[in-house]
C-alpha cells in the first residue's frame, strides 16, 4: 500500500474513534435532554415544597402533590384530596396538568407556565371559588 492510502486509512480509523467517544444517537440525546428538564422541574417545585408522588405510573405519568392543600374529600366522587400537579407521556410531559383539592377540573398549563401561577396554585384551599386563569 502507499504512504498516501495508510494516512487515508489511518485519520479515518483516528475520525471514527473520536465519533465513538462523543457521538450520541439522536434519540438518546433526546432522552437526555427530556430527563435533564424533568430533573429541573422536580428541582423547583420540590424547593418550593411540592412532594413527588411515589406511585407515579409510567402509562399516566408523574405528579407532585401540594401537602399544605391536603383535605378530607369524597373518594367515591374521584375528587383530588390534594392539589396535584401531573405530566403525562401524552403531552410528552411539556404541559403541566393542575387538578385543585376537592375538585375534578384539569386545568392545563405549559411548564414556565406554571410557575407563573405557582403562588395562586398554591394558596387554593378547598371550599374556597376555583381560580381563574387569564
Amino acid at each position: 500500500m502507499s504512504k498516501r492510502s495508510d494516512a487515508k486509512k489511518a485519520r479515518r480509523r483516528k475520525r471514527q474513534a473520536s465519533r465513538g467517544q462523543n457521538w450520541i444517537p439522536e434519540r438518546v440525546l433526546e432522552e437526555l435532554e427530556i430527563a435533564a428538564e424533568l430533573e429541573d422541574f422536580d428541582t423547583r417545585l420540590t424547593e418550593r415544597g411540592w412532594v413527588f408522588g411515589e406511585d407515579a405510573d409510567d402509562e399516566v405519568g408523574v405528579f407532585w402533590l401540594w401537602p399544605a392543600s391536603a383535605a378530607e374529600v369524597d373518594h367515591e366522587a374521584e375528587r383530588a384530596n390534594a392539589t396535584v400537579v401531573l405530566l403525562t407521556p401524552d403531552d410528552g410531559g411539556e404541559i403541566a396538568h393542575v387538578v385543585f383539592v376537592g375538585a375534578d377540573e384539569d386545568y392545563q398549563f405549559g411548564l414556565e407556565e406554571l410557575f407563573e401561577h405557582i403562588e395562586t396554585i398554591e394558596a387554593y384551599r378547598i371550599g374556597e371559588p376555583l381560580p381563574v386563569f387569564g
